[in-house]
């Protein structure tokens, strides 16, 4: 096909979005030699204006769930389903809600499909699920454009002999998805007999963003790396579902005690292992790398652009002396950077280049009317239904009864407005609760994140009592004196712990001392949600079902009577359903 191609890209690209994801999506736009229009159907319940059969080709971008109706509304799955063009779709987490996100690409008929999945695991994946799709693989990332060209920093100034950054990623994805965690742990471990300066951490309060993350790898003589993706692959959402169960009667589980109880049969059914895109990071930074043994979907070769780390460390030694060699680490991040980087081979112009190649092969272009009145026609309908006007209603207000910053709070969605709605009626209604809010607001603290951690701490007392309809968990308590923190753990219901002859006293001792750094509740064992009948709607717990009540704890430290009153009802509670308080020695 010669004639330029009339695309719609269906993608999320709201403002705050990833920017891996921005960057995907922009690509297209300034890179496609067809004519690419983008179009945001979150939330978005229908549109009158938008005629598909004004397009050649439909692209359903990975920030889009196709099964979802938030995402997809009946009505535009119905336009796709009729839509006579060419049909792309783009996955990126191939390992999970597998058969319902093969039955929603069947339903609407997906004729090309771009995955990360290399073989044989796309052909385990894809074969009889998608029959006669074409597989195109790509990757999750390219190189970031605002890096190339950066000017890189001398060995001589950078601070940090190692650096690193993992995100502790859900248990059900297997062996492969553990390794993020596992060579920042064990490489940690190791560092103080050699003397390395390290900065390593996988916690969600350790992580960096934006133009920091840039200057912390930039600091680093070396990064560690893995690659990415999973050694499970979840069809049904049966395991996850499976890992929850045993987590919820077994909350302090290791990751050896569920994979020998629950993964084992699991293990290794589908291996998706790809290149991270942390790679180009680094490569375009100048930034070494040390990583585990790997494919790296053919992007990276083993001691030619990364020092290799045994996987049981039995060559620690050897990559401590690579990495104090000037002259080899000056040699290998020069190759990196020209092989990864300056090549162009991995940037996202030749990305868009072989989307277009798939599109000059597969599509058929129609000569039809001009397409842009009904595009601006459909963006203008997308800016009256989204947001609804409830959550405009409640950006007006902010913005006219809240001079201060502080007070003002973003709202995408009405789901956010109700939930924040119902923390602040919680907050007012509560005798306990409510010095907490006023504190919060004095504090200067934004209401968003104020207006979570109340809410989320009335549902905390509310199940430590057995107070949530249809609650079928409870609430353990862990004490930790050694690092002043103080843990809520779900569990199960049939979990109950035997009620033992413990008070909160001494809980309630370090609150008065100004002494607890840290009030937790961890939710993930049950699945992170909690659900609400009235009114009804599902709150999710913290980040993945694991709240940090930051803004609670430096309440307790200005005001310890304040945060006494408001966790003295949870602790009586949780000792009353019999499940004591533990204190670690």
């Amino acid at each position: 096909m010669s004639r330029q191609a009339r695309v719609l890209l269906i993608c999320d690209d709201r403002r705050g979005a990833p920017n891996t994801v921005l960057d995907h999506i922009d690509a297209f736009r300034r890179y496609s030699r067809h004519d690419i229009h983008t179009l945001n159907t979150r939330d978005m319940p229908r549109s009158i204006a938008l005629d598909l059969d004004y397009f050649d080709v439909a692209v359903i971008h990975y920030s889009v769930v196709l099964s979802s109706l938030n995402y997809l509304s009946a009505d535009f799955r119905d336009k796709l389903r009729r839509f006579r063009g060419l049909k792309v779709e783009f996955i990126q987490d191939d390992y999970r809600w597998i058969d319902r996100e093969t039955a929603a690409s069947r339903d609407i008929g997906i004729n090309v499909l771009f995955t990360v999945a290399p073989e044989p695991a796309a052909s385990q994946v894809y074969d009889e699920r998608l029959p006669g799709v074409r597989r195109v693989l790509t990757l999750t990332g390219y190189v970031p454009e605002n890096l190339v060209g950066r000017p890189i920093k001398p060995l001589g100034e950078r601070t940090i002999d190692v650096g690193y950054r993992a995100r502790d990623l859900p248990f059900w994805l297997g062996r492969l998805s553990r390794e993020k965690v596992w060579i920042g742990q064990r490489f940690l471990e190791r560092a103080p007999a050699y003397g390395l300066r390290c900065d390593i951490a996988w916690t969600e309060d350790q992580r960096i963003y934006g133009e920091r993350w840039i200057e912390f790898v930039s600091s680093c003589r070396a990064t560690l790396g893995c690659e990415s993706g999973a050694s499970i692959a979840d069809f049904d959402g049966s395991v996850e579902q499976a890992v929850l169960t045993f987590m919820g009667a077994h909350p302090r589980a290791t990751f050896e005690d569920v994979h020998e109880a629950v993964l084992r049969p699991y293990e290794g059914n589908v291996v998706m292992n790809i290149v991270s895109p942390r790679v180009f990071e680094a490569a375009a930074l100048g930034t070494a790398l040390v990583m585990f043994p790997g494919e790296y979907s053919g992007v990276v070769s083993p001691e030619k652009h990364y020092i290799v780390l045994e996987k049981d460390f039995s060559n620690m030694d050897d990559v401590v002396d690579k990495l104090r060699d000037d002259k080899l680490v000056s040699a290998m991040t020069a190759r990196a950077r020209h092989d990864l980087i300056e090549s162009g081979r991995w940037g996202y112009r030749a990305f868009v280049d072989q989307f277009d190649q798939v599109v000059d092969a597969d599509a058929r272009t129609m000569r039809g009317p001009s397409i842009a009145l009904r595009y601006r026609a459909t963006q203008a309908e997308r800016a009256m239904r989204v947001p609804p006007p409830t959550v405009r209603l409640a950006r007006v207000a902010s913005r006219l009864l809240h001079r201060d910053p502080s007070m003002r709070f973003s709202v995408e969605r009405e789901g956010q407005l109700r939930k924040g709605l119902l923390a602040m009626r919680v907050g007012l209604a509560d005798p306990d609760l409510r010095p907490l809010l006023r504190l919060g607001r004095r504090s200067g603290t934004s209401l968003d994140r104020l207006l979570r951690e109340i809410l989320e701490l009335s549902l905390l007392r509310r199940a430590a009592t057995g107070d949530l309809p249809g609650q079928s968990f409870v609430v353990g308590i862990e004490f930790d004196p050694e690092r002043r923190a103080l843990s809520f753990v779900s569990a199960a219901a049939a979990d109950r712990v035997p009620e033992r002859i413990t008070s909160a006293d001494s809980i309630l001792e370090a609150v008065r001392r100004r002494e607890l750094t840290v009030i937790e509740w961890d939710h993930r064992p049950l699945g992170g949600q909690v659900r609400l009948d009235r009114p009804s709607m599902v709150v999710g717990i913290g980040l993945d079902g694991l709240e940090t009540f930051s803004v609670l704890t430096e309440i307790g430290r200005s005001r310890p009577s304040a945060l006494e009153r408001a966790l003295t009802p949870l602790l009586s509670g949780a000792l009353r359903s019999g499940t004591s308080p533990r204190v670690k020695a």
